[in-house]
């Protein structure tokens, strides 16, 4: 019998303050400051973790499904919020399924018997490490399993008892490991975005098992809906870049993927449980082959017409292709999977670590360097000036980055390339690491060739150095030309014009193609801004596009706001003519003015990724409620929105992208 409440769970999350801190970790953590100040020991942040688990409490309450709850409060005077003695990279898919099966106990036999072989200093320290950890985390566990049985969570109790240290025994066990794992990572560590990788294939035979043993459809559902619901207690309502929760899981975003070649009973449980929870978390990521299995893209659509931006999708079969044509052994090729924001994975090998190549400045200062003839120069340069910009980080990351070591004191229990290896992931050594790299405003980038093009190029109304004058006046006495740009048919409306698009998209893609990388090493590409599009929009002066100075560029793989004026369907056959074959990740953000049935969902998103696409999300936006929301934001704790590559309270967003969510097109 199911026990725990998702009305009360539901209810306490929205009544949570935004303000409050994890007290309990801060606390610890401030006197540990002091206590380990002038500490250089090896075992320096095992140490403190050990002791944070040690006395933070373990409260249960009697609408909790599952136990693992930290304790909140206002930061104390002159605290200082999160305390980062301890803290995380995050942002990765650990190996939940490897842990089911063994245990930490059994990561850390491993870890123990693979440092023995190595037997170096530093194989062997990293050992001693994982066995303080793993032992912190089964006491912690163990006062869990006690306080939960002393509630009358017998369950709970047992579970606890035996996991995450042990491996899971049934379907309950399994989310028990799951969500304790979760939590210390993101809460007590400390970090954001840790996903659950291929969930509905791992958590298959606990599913499988559980129906054998007599629990019911319906109970598993309620299960897993409680189980999602903990996503939205660890990390407040506020947005990630305003107003932040002081804690380090503010705002995380948790991905649950789900899909592939072989959707299973328990990926529909999923998308139910999904349904049943509705929160901003998590955020349901189905990699998408339409042919695998018809009953299954049926309820994904369903599904997405109730969730809306609560769930995307991606090409299954475009993605696959493409990390086979890069040499990728098909087995990790098909394991591929995504963690906040749009981050590729490759399976759970490592970290996220990503780029944002600086496009929009890149070409401004581009323009002023240089007098260009024609576009093949141009982008020959551009492709190049990348390329810099690209190599550059790579090369900080692939050579390995030990200052980061102590973030992964937990999380190399993680990775199995961690526990293989005897060493952390930032040290680049892993069989699989992958780089993202991000290329922001690409339809700014090709509207702008696109008018340098037309009228200096071909022609050639102005001169190239009249032209650059121009945008070094911002257009002020030129109103009538930007007005003319703007009427021009930008990116998005199925015109030849949107080749210009898909020249830059193609410069960015040979210059990942030419960075020189470790064998081990993986760049991979996608056009995504995240927020790039307005934080960078200061330093990027005015555009041939007709874009102002210091105004957002184009978001994501979007065209530029207010360009697209021919329909959804011109907008996709736009879309789909970007090289999205040569990319694995990226964003695309679809925005409706009312709801849309699932039928019509598919056959125009079916439709895209048969012409090429590669993404989709949608958001269903009411202007007026939205403006209203502005105004009185009281009535509206509820509202979500689909940002760049998650959701977001609408509410808890500055102003500026409020407005940028109001002025998206909205079909």
């Amino acid at each position: 019998m199911v026990s725990g409440n998702l009305k009360q769970l539901r209810e306490l999350v929205f009544a949570s303050d935004n303000n409050a801190c994890f007290i309990e970790r801060e606390r610890c953590l401030a006197r540990l400051e002091k206590e380990f100040a002038g500490d250089t020991a090896p075992d320096k942040h095992a140490r403190i973790l050990s002791t944070l688990l040690s006395e933070v409490s373990t409260p249960v309450l009697d609408c909790d499904y599952f136990g693992g709850r930290v304790v909140e409060a206002l930061p104390d005077e002159g605290m200082t919020a999160p305390n980062l003695l301890l803290m995380s990279k995050g942002h990765m898919n650990p190996d939940y399924e490897g842990i089911l099966r063994v245990g930490l106990f059994g990561v850390l036999e491993k870890i123990q018997k693979n440092a023995a072989k190595k037997a170096t200093p530093e194989a062997l320290q990293f050992a001693r490490n994982a066995e303080i950890v793993v032992n912190a985390v089964k006491k912690y566990t163990d006062r869990y399993a006690k306080e939960a049985k002393r509630c009358g969570k017998t369950e709970m109790a047992r579970a606890l008892s035996v996991v995450p240290c042990g491996p899971a025994y049934d379907f309950y066990s399994a989310l028990q490991s799951i969500w304790i794992i979760h939590m210390i990572a993101s809460c007590y560590v400390g970090s954001r975005d840790y996903a659950f990788h291929l969930f509905d294939r791992y958590m298959l035979p606990y599913y499988e098992q559980a129906l054998r043993e007599g629990r019911s459809e319906a109970e598993l559902t309620e299960l897993l809906a409680g189980f999602f619901m903990k996503t939205n207690e660890i990390c407040g309502r506020a947005a990630h870049n305003y107003k932040q929760k002081p804690v380090r899981s503010q705002s995380s975003k948790q991905y649950v993927n789900i899909g592939g070649e072989r959707p299973n009973a328990f990926s529909h449980t999923v998308l139910n449980a999904a349904v049943m929870n509705k929160m901003a978390q998590p955020q349901i990521t189905v990699r998408l082959k339409p042919d695998a299995d018809t009953a299954f893209t049926d309820h994904v659509f369903a599904a997405m017409s109730v969730l809306k931006e609560r769930l995307h999708i991606y090409n299954y079969d475009l993605i696959l292709s493409m990390l086979q044509r890069r040499g990728i052994p098909e087995k990790t090729a098909k394991r591929f999977c995504f963690s906040a924001c749009c981050s590729f994975d490759l399976d759970y090998y490592t970290y996220r670590r990503e780029f944002f190549v600086p496009g929009p400045q890149l070409l401004v200062k581009l323009l002023h360097e240089k007098e260009y003839h024609d576009t093949d120069t141009l982008l020959r340069d551009l492709s190049e000036a990348m390329r810099r910009e690209m190599q550059g980080y790579a090369d900080e990351r692939q050579n390995g980055v030990p200052s980061m070591r102590p973030m992964f004191v937990f999380d190399n229990l993680l990775l199995p390339a961690a526990a293989d290896l005897c060493e952390a992931p930032c040290d680049g050594n892993a069989p699989h690491s992958v780089i993202n790299m991000f290329c922001p405003g690409i339809a700014t980038l090709g509207d702008s060739l696109m008018v340098l093009d037309k009228l200096i190029f071909t022609e050639k109304r102005y001169t190239f150095a009249e032209f650059v004058q121009i945008l070094d006046q911002n257009y002020v006495g030129h109103e009538a030309l930007r007005a003319e740009i703007l009427a021009m048919d930008r990116f998005g409306n199925d015109t030849e014009n949107d080749r210009y698009a898909v020249l830059v998209g193609n410069a960015f893609l040979d210059a990942v193609d030419r960075l020189a990388l470790k064998k081990n090493f993986h760049a991979i590409p996608g056009f995504y801004s995240l927020e790039r599009d307005n934080v960078w929009r200061e330093e990027v002066a005015a555009t041939p596009d007709g874009r102002l100075a210091g105004t957002p560029f184009s978001e994501n793989q979007s065209p530029t706001y207010g360009a697209d004026k021919s329909g959804i369907t011109a907008l996709l056959c736009s879309l789909a003519k970007l090289p999205f074959a040569r990319t694995a990740t990226g964003g695309l953000n679809l925005t409706f003015a009312h709801d849309v049935s699932p039928d019509t969902l598919k056959a125009l998103l079916l439709s895209y990724f048969k012409m090429g696409g590669l993404h989709a999300s949608i958001c269903i936006v009411n202007k007026d409620t939205l403006r209203d929301a502005m105004v009185h934001p009281e009535k509206y704790k509820t509202l979500t929105v689909r940002m760049y590559g998650f959701s977001e309270y609408f509410i808890s967003l500055p102003e500026w992208q409020q407005l940028a969510i109001i002025n998206r097109t909205a079909y």
